[in-house]
């Protein structure tokens, strides 16, 4: 059952940032979703007597629920980014599509998990749905800062599909992962501030305009 609502609540983080419209909101959310997946990587640990896990767990609570949403609030107020989110679509649209993600990964992915000898590839779906929202979310944003939180929402996907397939790709595996999104963070960090310092705004769009 606890499995369950971690699960639900991942899914449910993953489609609340289609349609929340405060980056603030959009970073908890996220700080959220990690939290539920390191409870789900604890969980998995000690169901399956997996004991790197729950190390690989802590590494998520540490970086993705403490550090990363650290840096990514002080972006926004360093940067004084408004906090608004400008979407390309509707969130209307944004909702369906969200919905969308998770019916198909459920009409392809579903199927398979029955064949999978791990009894955590249940999970599988929801991790491939996570992945999906994240490349939506990146592609229908037009702020950096909103783009950088849709290729977090990824890594995500990818964690939860790495506790779903094999319990965690083995820790070597899970710290490289981890060291990935704390270099994501800080390059994103400074990615951000030198493009305010050197057009003045953050905004995809505005960037595009400046092409050629």
């Amino acid at each position: 059952m606890a499995l369950e609502l971690c699960a639900a609540v991942v899914l449910l983080a993953a489609w609340l940032s289609l349609v929340h419209r405060r980056l603030e909101a959009q970073i908890y959310l996220y700080a959220t979703q990690s939290a539920a997946i390191a409870g789900i990587a604890f969980l998995v640990s000690i169901l399956y007597a997996t004991p790197l896990l729950a190390v690989t767990g802590g590494l998520i609570v540490g970086l993705n629920v403490v550090v990363i949403p650290w840096l990514l609030r002080r972006i926004l107020r360093d940067l004084r980014i408004p906090p608004e989110i400008n979407m390309l679509v509707s969130v209307r649209m944004s909702a369906l599509a969200g919905l969308g993600c998770l019916l198909l990964s459920v009409a392809v992915i579903g199927p398979l998990t029955p064949l999978a000898e791990i009894p955590a590839a249940g999970l599988l779906p929801i991790a491939v749905t996570v992945v999906l929202i994240g490349l939506f979310t990146t592609a229908t944003r037009r702020k950096a800062f909103s783009q950088v939180l849709g290729i977090l929402g990824m890594e995500n996907g990818v964690f939860l599909a790495g506790i779903a397939l094999t319990y965690g790709l083995g820790l070597l595996l899970e710290l490289g992962i981890a060291a990935n999104l704390f270099v994501l963070a800080i390059v994103s960090r400074l990615f951000l501030h030198r493009m305010k310092d050197t057009f003045d705004t953050v905004d995809a769009d505005v960037l595009r305009s400046l092409e050629g």
